[in-house]
């Protein structure tokens, strides 16, 4: 098996894993889920196809966006739950949003 072709499974099994854990519906659609810091967060995070926001600012451009379908949220972006429902149900489009969180 290729390099390239594990790592595309390592990202689905991290997908998979962080949203088996069960998510909270936003507005419009957007769903977001919780991915614990280590391996499933770094390959989230690493996917090319997944935005990263790190402010309030590029979390409402990576909403904006039509190309994002998915976008990761690290630990250390300083904003809410709150912040974040606010940012959906201003922009009317579906999403799918894992933010990193400590292990439990």
């Amino acid at each position: 098996m290729s390099s390239e072709l594990m790592n595309k499974v390592a990202v689905e099994v991290a997908h998979q894993n962080a949203m088996g854990r069960g998510g909270k519906f936003m507005p419009h659609g957007t769903r977001l889920f919780m991915v614990e810091q280590g391996w499933e967060s770094v390959m989230i995070s690493g996917d090319k196809g997944v935005a990263v926001a790190n402010t309030l600012l590029t979390l409402e451009s990576a909403l904006r966006d039509p190309e994002n379908k998915v976008i990761f949220i690290p630990i250390d972006a300083a904003m809410t739950e709150g912040d974040i429902e606010k940012l959906c149900q201003r922009n009317a489009i579906t999403k799918t949003l894992f933010k990193e969180v400590k292990k439990s």
